[in-house]
């Protein structure tokens, strides 16, 4: 499921980039960020769990890193990006709106094949990956505007994504009733929250100037 969603998340890369020079780099910083986030997932039990790792080496190779091995690749692979970015700071923005565009068409496909897989009777999947669908398409259509206008798109997805968890009652609980992943998502939501209120300030100060 991993490999399929990764090779749709960069075909849908691929097909949106097809006449920018620059899109060769992007797909290129998208295949290593994905290699790395594979790697940590993998191999976090030697992070995690050494001691069982270093006594079953072999459970390596039958076993992912579950949840925190998840996270722990995404950070890996979010991580590689923001270095890459700082790099090449002219394509920073390209770079940010590719990296929603080819998240939002991975976990649209995602969250499919898994509800698919496991035929699943509950309504977070089906509408986690409808919230996914409509974030890439979204992007999609918005990918030559202003990367300001990616963050209503990603502050409504990470409320969705905050929210549709509580319809999984198996969800692992860390504090005040809420998984990491929804701690996580309400963190990036209050950011895009505070990154709107900016983005309004600064615009009704230009207007200000010009009249």
């Amino acid at each position: 499921m991993f490999l399929l969603s990764a090779v749709i998340g960069y075909s849908v890369l691929s097909i949106r980039l097809r006449h920018r020079e620059e899109g060769r780099w992007i797909k290129d910083s998208y295949v290593t960020a994905l290699g790395i986030g594979f790697f940590l997932w993998k191999f976090s039990m030697l992070i995690f769990d050494p001691l069982e790792a270093l006594a079953n080496p072999l459970s390596l190779l039958y076993f992912s890193g579950g949840q925190r091995g998840l996270w722990l690749g995404a950070l890996g692979g979010m991580a590689y990006l923001a270095y890459k970015g700082y790099r090449n700071r002219p394509l920073v923005q390209l770079l940010i709106k590719s990296s929603v565009l080819a998240f939002a068409a991975v976990q649209a496909a995602r969250f499919t094949m898994f509800f698919l897989w496991e035929d699943s009777l509950g309504w977070k999947l089906p509408l986690c990956a409808l919230l996914s669908l409509v974030l890439s398409i979204a992007a999609w259509l918005k990918f030559d505007l202003p990367l300001s206008s990616f963050v209503p798109l990603v502050l409504w997805y990470s409320i969705g994504s905050a929210v549709f968890p509580f319809l999984d009652g198996n969800r692992h609980i860390v504090l005040a009733g809420f998984s990491l992943e929804q701690l996580l998502f309400i963190l990036l939501a209050v950011a895009m929250l505070v990154l709107d209120s900016i983005g309004n300030r600064r615009n009704r100060h230009d207007k200000s100037k010009r009249l």
